[in-house]
């Protein structure tokens, strides 16, 4: 096994940090910020620890092949963290988002995944995941 770290960090300007935390903390509307297929998510009316995301990737339609990502950390207006299940070649991970900033405005957004990968699989869903950090990113900033 192989420890995968994946982090993408950027300032957006001419946003502020409760902007930015009221779209990325609003579980039902993870798949409009983060580039996935499809995100179905299963929370109550407040987000909080338990909660569960499952985002298609790629291809795979079958709800047996969704990611599973589940609250394990919720510090309100600031950041949470998923356990992530269901990666190609990562057996288990942690995924979490930080939003930082002043209330004058710009947020500062921090994306990070750590997990253990296994082969070739693992590394390149390890690259994937860089790839839709920047996809993610640029969404927000836009």
């Amino acid at each position: 096994m192989a420890r995968i770290v994946v982090r993408d960090e950027r300032r957006i300007e001419g946003r502020d940090a409760a902007e930015i935390w009221s779209l990325v903390a609003d579980l039902s509307r993870f798949g409009e910020w983060f580039p996935v297929h499809r995100a179905t998510s299963m929370t109550g009316d407040v987000p909080q620890v338990g909660n569960i995301i499952f985002v298609t990737i790629g291809r795979r339609t079958d709800p047996a092949d969704a990611v599973r990502l589940e609250v394990c950390e919720w510090e309100a207006g600031r950041r949470f963290a998923c356990e992530v299940r269901g990666l190609p070649g990562i057996e288990e991970g942690l995924f979490s988002v930080e939003v930082d900033g002043p209330p004058s405005g710009g947020a500062t957004v921090i994306l990070r995944f750590v997990g253990e990968g296994e082969g070739v699989s693992g590394r390149i869903s390890g690259y994937e995941i860089g790839r839709r950090f920047r996809g993610a990113l640029n969404r927000l900033a836009s």
